[in-house]
């Protein structure tokens, strides 16, 4: 496989601050021209070659977990799209999901999150009433909740769960481990535990050691964007005030530990992230190293690090700093993006969110069914660590492709992503 290399820019250099403003110029076109209701221009196909899929990988399906919003009433929706459908259309004729699930109501919580654990994807936790934007503040009467819901993707089945939370999160990060869920609350809600762990040969959920950056009494008490990183049994929480935490959950002393070593005693360089870890190739006979892929919004770049795992040392070192597919001028700027892997050395950027809309737009606030974009970006790249850290990457991107849906009827015009998935 022949990989074509990018040359990475220096953004400590003016040429830095002059793709930011790059981006804000795009950002503002963009708008106006969908605002204006300019006609959509056919972009040119590239002559890249298109990421060649494994049967395995071929049969898998992109789910997105969507929630929809009326004022004090939320739907919980999927949506789904084959990834070999996804991947070998055009980029200027998106494809359109297709809607696999719907529950919707005043009782359901808003602010929950999402997660898969075998072929269930979890919503859990949440906060009613549900802002009618998404995300809200917590107010005097706002209840967290500690509901769960599964939605089975061999039957197309949503139901609530018997096991619920022991404690309300918000938006909790979701991640099977070792055969078992974890949630971790985004924000400190509520009554402990912020963290727990469902046991499915117990079927009850547990809770765990709460996390320093949730005790108020605590130096890294934390309040704001956080960012995570999952790398073999670790889970790694930062924020931007708060340096990075870990939880190995196969460490017998259940304890979140401070990582020095990690960003120099500081907070990941990306915020509000979840990154994507991947072994790598073969291991190269080094199970601690891994391949860590993260992004950024302005510049709108892809940034890998190679990861040392070795315990009580981990580190990042960033070994690309890459520009990534510009999206059309129509589509407007990303606003929310998840990583995927596909599979072997493949993974893709799928991009939810495009272009919100203004507060002040008059149609903000206006009930109906709305067409939404979305992006996907596949990449596919190879690592050689016994090459330098400025050498020891080649990645590819390959043509951008894209998709669209329309929202159920009688619901405002920014739905919000909660979680994406492979399955």
């Amino acid at each position: 496989m022949s990989l074509s290399s990018k040359k990475p820019l220096d953004l400590t250099t003016s040429d830095g601050e002059e793709e930011r403003q790059q981006c804000r110029e795009r950002r503002h076109k963009a708008h106006k021209h969908t605002r204006d209701g300019k006609k959509k221009k056919k972009t040119k196909e590239t002559t890249k070659p298109k990421l060649k899929l494994e049967l395995e990988e071929a049969n898998k399906s992109l789910y997105m977990c969507v929630l929809e919003h009326r004022r004090d009433w939320v739907a919980y929706v999927v949506r789904t799209i084959r990834l070999s459908d996804l991947l070998s259309s055009s980029a200027d004729d998106p494809l359109p999901l297709r809607q696999v699930a719907y529950e919707a109501g005043s009782h359901l919580p808003g602010s929950v999150g999402c997660g898969v654990w075998g072929s269930q994807i979890f919503f859990s936790g949440g906060v009613t009433p549900s802002s009618p934007h998404g995300w809200g503040e917590i107010g005097p009467d706002s209840v967290c909740h500690t509901n769960v819901y599964a939605f089975e993707t061999r039957t197309n089945e949503m139901r609530k769960l018997d096991a619920n939370l022991q404690g309300g999160k918000l938006y909790p990060l979701m991640v099977e481990l070792g055969g078992k869920l974890y949630a971790l609350s985004y924000r400190l809600v509520g009554h402990p535990p912020s963290f727990e762990v469902f046991d499915p040969n117990i079927g009850k959920w547990e809770g765990l050691p709460q996390p320093p950056f949730f005790q108020v009494s605590s130096p890294y008490y934390a309040d704001c964007n956080f960012s995570y990183a999952i790398a073999g049994t670790k889970i790694f929480a930062s924020d931007e005030n708060c340096p990075v935490f870990c939880f190995d959950v196969a460490h017998p002393d259940r304890e979140w530990r401070l990582v020095s070593t990690m960003c120099r005693g500081g907070s990941f360089p990306f915020d509000n992230k979840v990154a994507l870890v991947l072994d790598l190739q073969q291991q190269q006979g080094d199970d601690d190293k891994k391949i860590m892929f993260a992004y950024s919004h302005e510049p709108w770049r892809l940034w890998v690090y190679l990861m040392s795992l070795y315990e009580n040392q981990e580190t990042i070192t960033k070994i690309g700093d890459l520009r990534m597919p510009v999206l059309p001028d129509e589509f407007g700027l990303p606003e929310r993006c998840e990583f995927l892997h596909i599979g072997g050395q493949k993974a893709c950027l799928v991009i939810t969110e495009i272009g919100f809309r203004d507060v002040d737009d008059p149609a903000y606030n206006e009930l109906g069914t709305h067409k939404k974009h979305g992006a996907v970006i596949p990449f596919q790249f190879e690592v050689d660590i016994t090459k330098d850290k400025k050498n020891c990457l080649t990645l590819q991107f390959m043509p951008l492709r894209s998709f669209e849906y329309h929202t159920n009827p009688s619901t405002l015009p920014e739905p919000e992503t909660v979680g994406c998935f492979l399955l």
